[in-house]
């Protein structure tokens, strides 16, 4: 591992308990990745001691600075939030395998929560290589579809892109229209006309995400044609 100092140039609250690190080198360079890499940053924690968690980057190759959507659960991230504009952290990466194919003719993807991280990058790339891209994004509540406006309106804009929210909580807004439905394979294959000729990326808690590549696999979409990015 070979750890650089990096400064944080913006914090934005995404909701209560989310937000995305916007992170720089002191040079203003950054290091070349793809989407769906990740990084590991490295802060003290309570007693002074060095340590570091992994966490996907959500920027696009193309932008300026380094995003890390990260939620305040666990102890870890309880260190990133105290930092502050123009504070330093420690940055060792990229790495990981979870990638785009690039023979894909059709991509989908899915994600729990702040699983959005990874998926924001790769969306934004198949986008610029002009794939037919789908995004399916859940959420207990609104609050949690981190990056709601940004899709939405990304939709609105790009005729390649369809984004599909839901919210699965007790409590739905006034006026939604979007999903309130778990995603699963009968719902993708009824929003998609079909599960055929697409790569599905998914990326959530290994009960979403390790439940629905196996539904999907039992619904007959090839093994290869599945990849996904789980914790917890």
């Amino acid at each position: 591992m070979e750890f650089k100092q990096y400064l944080v140039r913006e914090i934005v609250e995404e909701s209560p308990d989310v937000r995305t690190f916007k992170l720089i080198q002191p040079d203003g360079k950054l290091p070349p990745y793809k989407p769906g890499h990740f990084f590991l940053i490295r802060l003290p924690d309570g007693n002074g001691k060095l340590t570091h968690r992994p966490y996907s980057v959500a920027s696009a190759p193309w932008e300026d600075a380094l995003w890390f959507c990260i939620k305040r659960k666990g102890t870890f991230p309880q260190f990133i939030w105290k930092l502050e504009m123009g504070s330093r952290v420690e940055v060792d990466g990229p790495y990981g395998i979870f990638l785009l194919r690039p023979d894909d003719a059709e991509r989908v993807f899915i994600g729990g929560g702040v699983g959005i991280s990874a998926l924001r990058s790769m969306i934004l790339q198949s986008l610029k290589e002009g794939k037919v891209t789908h995004l399916f994004h859940s959420a207990h509540t609104i609050d949690g579809l981190i990056y709601f406006m940004e899709f939405k309106a990304l939709s609105e804009k790009e005729p390649n892109f369809k984004f599909h929210p839901s919210i699965t909580g007790e409590t739905v807004p006034l006026g939604w229209n979007g999903s309130t439905e778990r995603i699963g394979a009968d719902q993708l294959k009824r929003a998609l006309g079909g599960l055929d000729g697409k790569t599905f990326y998914l990326c959530g808690s290994k009960e979403m995400a390790g439940g629905l590549a196996i539904a999907l696999a039992a619904a007959g979409v090839p093994k290869e044609r599945i990849k996904k990015d789980e914790w917890g």
